[in-house]
């Protein structure tokens, strides 16, 4: 395997539209370094530097996040990118107002709201 792309004078610089792009469809630091054969630490790096890929938003309220969680076909990164914060985030707001985040439980919530 030759050297990682996006290696310059020993620096990771992938594009910032592409992080953008891959941090837009739920991919996380670790796997967009995985991705390119470089270190984590890189990644975060370069989008700390380019001021991106850092979620700062809410959670949704109870019955928007029912809402999402209800659409088995769309994974809770992507709910969390749409809603700019964690999966984490997603996660224990779901456990707070009792919605479940596992597929069965999720296909439950959709039969439900059917």
């Amino acid at each position: 395997m030759g050297a990682p792309m996006y290696i310059r004078d020993g620096e990771y610089r992938a594009p910032p539209a592409l992080l953008r792009q891959l941090l837009d469809v739920g991919e996380t630091r670790a796997s967009i370094a995985r991705m390119h054969g470089v270190e984590e630490h890189r990644v975060a790096y370069r989008c700390r530097r380019l001021g991106i890929g850092k979620p700062n938003g809410r959670a949704p309220n109870a019955q928007a996040l029912a809402m999402a969680l209800a659409h088995t076909d769309i994974p809770i990164a992507r709910i969390a990118a749409a809603y700019g914060c964690k999966p984490s985030t997603i996660a224990k707001a779901a456990a707070r107002h009792g919605l479940p985040t596992d597929e069965r439980g999720r296909e439950a919530l959709r039969e439900s709201r059917s």
